[in-house]
């Protein structure tokens, strides 16, 4: 256990988040890992239409002298093992978590690491955020399906009109629809858009 208000373990961390990806379709990568991580700290998750990488660090200090190295290696393995041209190479995700603290005279940095999106979406969480088990869930919830029911969705006229109010000539009303439809169905708005787009 950790010192301070987290009492979450970088273990535990790690535990927690392979449990949530699994439980929402992800798949564990086994076979290959990030270079120069520390393989007991990092874990490789992909899906249909996505790479998600998970690395835990010990402390805030860790994350913030460590994340680029992370990102330079999710970059580099997923040029090795995807074309340019397929889906997952746009969507790759670097997750960073720490148990740790971190210092009221770094925060902007957690926003800076964040906004960052010239090579793969980062999502950033700290001790802050991750005292429980079920903190992990909401740190990755950006990656997940909505799953909490929508009462009388359906009847909804905006959503029904929505591909109406937004088509035009950059913006087709059936991939408008089609991302409506996968919302009212709680599926996942980018595998639904990519199958309109391939037509299946």
């Amino acid at each position: 256990m950790k010192s301070g208000s987290s009492s979450l373990s970088q273990t535990e961390i790690l535990a927690a988040a392979t449990s949530v990806l699994c439980k929402h379709a992800f798949t564990e990568v086994d076979n290959v890992a990030l270079a120069g991580i520390d393989q007991s700290s990092q874990r490789l998750f992909e899906d249909a239409y996505s790479i998600v990488a998970i690395v835990a660090f010990q402390t805030w200090s860790d994350l913030i002298h460590e994340w680029v190295d992370s990102q330079a290696s999710l970059v580099e393995l997923i040029s090795e093992h995807l074309s340019h041209d397929e889906y997952k190479s746009w969507e790759g995700y670097l997750v960073l978590l720490t148990p740790g603290l971190v210092p009221t005279s770094e925060q902007q940095q957690i926003e800076r690491i964040r906004y960052d999106t010239g090579r793969v979406r980062k999502l950033v969480s700290t001790g802050a955020q991750l005292k429980e088990v079920s903190d992990v869930e909401e740190a990755l919830l950006p990656l997940l399906p909505l799953d909490e029911p929508l009462e009388d969705a359906s009847s909804d006229a905006v959503l029904t009109r929505l591909p109406e109010l937004l088509g035009g000539q950059e913006l087709s009303s059936d991939s408008i629809q089609t991302v409506v439809d996968a919302f009212l169905k709680q599926e996942s708005l980018i595998e639904s858009l990519h199958k309109q787009m391939d037509g299946k």
